[in-house]
């Protein structure tokens, strides 16, 4: 089947536009009034191979980054603000590929910004003290421009859940503490090396926990800290991801686990060939905010993969709630086919095509 790759699929979905003819627009401004735009022309940071080089799922890497944007919104409006990304923070800022230096580095002498415990010191996680603990796995850095002006800055500290070889767990409280101390020794030091970064630029830090892999609870944020002139906010976050379905899923929310199996079933039935279909779903505490469908097909014919898209398409309406938004990704054979959105207060499902 001849296809095309699928860009900007929200931006797409957004416009409500369904087929390909808008495929390869420049036009970077978003329909969606609570969506950010990106600063234009848009410097890609070297970061990215840093990002993927630590943490390897790019599932987890999107949630990372699309949560800290939605966390940011309490304190920087789209309608005023464009984004970039890692404007200050390098690769080189963060290093640490051997631990020995940079922000993900451990705390030692050559290396008083590393942000980790240092290799000889016991880090106490609530559950026994663990010597050369690696809490800090990640940063992630975006900046708040209106033109050429910064308005602020949002920072995503990604942290493991688990220390040590013995894979210790932290406890909250622990974690917290950490959390907090570290928040604010990176914010005095931003402050302190870039003179663009000014006492009256608010800084909002954000803390998101890794779990581990084979949990059905896949982490999310759990901790935050903003940072106005001499004003500090502290918040406990209570975000998580869930796999669906799963055994976690049907405890926490036996409604959402039945509507998805009748969803699946539904899907698995259009062809003769296998047809799986799995989901990540977003909480805050017990509310489901989003859920994130995938639908591997392997369609032989473009009449196949239109048939299953039709299907996905109609049978999301077996998921009642709209107090949260819905999104389907239809791939055959490893290229994404279809993309569907349902945003939350509404019925209407967009959707785009690659044919």
């Amino acid at each position: 089947m001849l296809k095309r790759k699928v860009v900007c699929f929200f931006t797409i979905l957004a416009l409500g536009i369904t087929g390909c003819s808008s495929f390869g627009s420049n036009n970077a401004d978003s329909s969606d009034a609570d969506e950010y735009q990106a600063v234009m022309p848009y410097n890609t940071s070297d970061t990215r191979v840093k990002h993927v080089g630590l943490i390897s799922d790019q599932n987890t890497r999107v949630q990372i980054e699309d949560g800290l944007m939605d966390l940011s919104k309490q304190y920087f409006s789209p309608n005023q603000v464009k984004y970039k990304t890692h404007a200050f923070l390098d690769y080189d800022t963060l290093d640490a590929t051997d631990g020995s230096r940079g922000l993900l580095g451990t705390l030692r002498d050559d290396n008083p910004n590393g942000l980790n415990p240092g290799s000889e010191e016991e880090f106490n996680t609530g559950n026994g003290k663990v010597k050369g603990a690696i809490l800090l796995a990640d940063i992630y850095e975006l900046d708040w421009y209106k033109g050429k002006d910064l308005k602020g800055i949002s920072i995503a500290l990604v942290v493991n859940g688990t220390v040590g070889e013995h894979n210790t767990k932290v406890k909250k409280a622990k974690m917290r503490n950490y959390l907090k101390v570290t928040s604010t020794k990176l914010v005095n030091y931003m402050r302190s090396r870039y003179n663009e970064i000014t006492d009256s630029i608010p800084i909002y830090v954000a803390s998101y926990q890794l779990s581990e892999s084979e949990d059905d609870n896949l982490g999310g944020y759990i901790y935050s800290l903003y940072l106005n002139k001499n004003d500090q906010d502290f918040e406990n976050l209570s975000e998580h991801w869930y796999r669906v379905p799963s055994n976690e899923i049907a405890k926490k929310d036996p409604t959402l686990s039945d509507q998805f199996l009748a969803y699946q079933n539904k899907v698995a039935k259009v062809l003769a060939d296998n047809t799986y279909c799995i989901a990540q779903a977003k909480y805050d505490g017990d509310t489901l905010e989003k859920l994130n469908i995938t639908i591997t097909a392997h369609g032989k014919t473009s009449g196949e993969m239109l048939a299953v898209s039709q299907v996905a398409k109609k049978q999301l309406s077996k998921f009642k709630s709209v107090d949260c938004e819905y999104s389907v990704k239809v791939i055959d054979n490893e290229e994404t086919y279809c993309m569907m959105k349902r945003n939350k207060n509404e019925t209407a499902v967009n959707s785009v095509t690659s044919f």
